[in-house]
């Protein structure tokens, strides 16, 4: 069957193996991924045997490495549209769409760790000399692949060098940078742009329920990533945005005090449970993280500094509030806006120790007053 080191709950692991297509913005990497490397409908030999897949989040890097895995599985892939794709009919891609292919190995970062660590590597690479269970190749995806640690990546990476015949390891990364130098020399590179804000807009459009969310906002908080956006849409990640922006808005007109402020956020943040715990009561109430708190003010902040610098139109998030954050920023200082900023970039890496987090919500509100002139 496929294997992971996690469980993953159905409802997120099982759209990556019934999928049946790639998204409208893949099409020409699609082409130069798959299709090109097949002549008349035979199996292509010479893909090469570790592919990076670089971009940010939220555009579909691990849907389209499933897919590809599922065409490079499958047993009679077929001319659609102009471009080869699996059959999704074949004995490969009914165990594949079933989550139980023996010849697909998926490693990602274990649900109590940050990190993935090298005995989950050193099980992955045990896997990948034993011979295929159909007699074709076998797939490895290892998501996010900068999250090994560094024998982790060290141990994957004479693997890399001494490919094993017919595997083929897929790598996908949103920090490429962030891989050892050694293991991208190693791996032909296929970076994913953002796709074109139309075609996004479109996509996401059919996608939308209801129907009359606003796509170009949805696209615009999530620096036009399609499935980033689609994220926000449904789930509570904008009505944290609403109650955030307006705190910070009643402290800037002086009527609420930020240390009362911090605290509420913090007993918010402290409190939150998981779904399962939530009572029907309880389902009414907002549950969010400190780092939803930090997100946000950022991105207020962000917005006023763009426009204290008269950047253009279309770089502001929030375009919603365009107009209140554009005058919102005469009335702060710009220098102490980007040091509250900068605080701010900090502060992400602080609620990720040991840091009082109800004094960073009091220090950061406090230092946001008084950027008023």
């Amino acid at each position: 069957m496929a294997k992971t080191p996690s469980t993953k709950d159905d409802e997120l692991a099982s759209p990556l193996y019934i999928q049946s297509a790639f998204f409208p913005w893949q099409a020409s990497v699609w082409n130069k991924l798959f299709t090109q490397h097949f002549s008349q409908m035979q199996e292509a030999q010479n893909f090469p045997h570790a592919l990076l897949l670089a971009g940010i989040a939220g555009i579909g890097k691990k849907q389209l490495a499933f897919y590809l895995a599922k065409a490079l599985l499958c047993e009679s892939p077929e001319l659609k549209s102009g471009q080869i794709e699996p059959c999704l009919s074949c004995r490969s891609c009914l165990l594949f769409h079933s989550a139980n292919h023996p010849d697909l190995y998926h490693i990602t970062t274990p649900e109590d760790k940050k990190v993935i660590p090298v005995d989950d590597i050193r099980a992955l690479i045990q896997w990948s000399v034993l011979s295929s269970q159909f007699g074709g190749k076998k797939i490895i995806i290892i998501e996010p692949a900068e999250a090994m640690n560094l024998n982790a990546a060290n141990s994957l990476l004479k693997t890399l060098e001494e490919p094993v015949a017919d595997t083929i390891i897929i790598l996908l990364s949103n920090k490429k940078q962030a891989l050892l130098a050694t293991i991208r020399s190693r791996c032909q590179t296929i970076d994913l742009m953002l796709p074109e804000r139309q075609v996004a807009t479109h996509w996401l459009e059919q996608c939308l329920i209801p129907e009359n969310e606003n796509a170009q906002l949805l696209l615009s908080l999530s620096s036009g990533a399609p499935l980033l956006a689609l994220d926000l849409s449904r789930g509570e990640q904008l009505e944290f945005r609403r109650s955030i922006f307006e705190h910070l808005f009643s402290i800037i007109n002086e009527l609420s005090d930020p240390v009362k402020i911090a605290e509420a956020l913090f007993k918010q943040a402290k409190g939150k449970q998981t779904k399962a715990k939530r009572t029907k009561t309880a389902k009414k109430q907002l549950y969010l993280t400190p780092y939803d708190v930090i997100y946000w003010m950022d991105s207020m902040v962000s917005d006023v500094a763009r426009f204290a610098h008269n950047c253009a139109h279309d770089t502001i998030s929030n375009i919603d509030y365009y107009d209140d954050l554009k005058l919102l920023s005469n009335r702060l200082y710009l220098k102490r806006i980007l040091q509250l900023s900068d605080l701010i970039n900090k502060a992400y890496y602080e609620i990720q120790g040991s840091v009082n987090i109800n004094l960073l919500f009091e220090n950061l509100l406090i230092d946001w007053k008084n950027c008023k002139k």
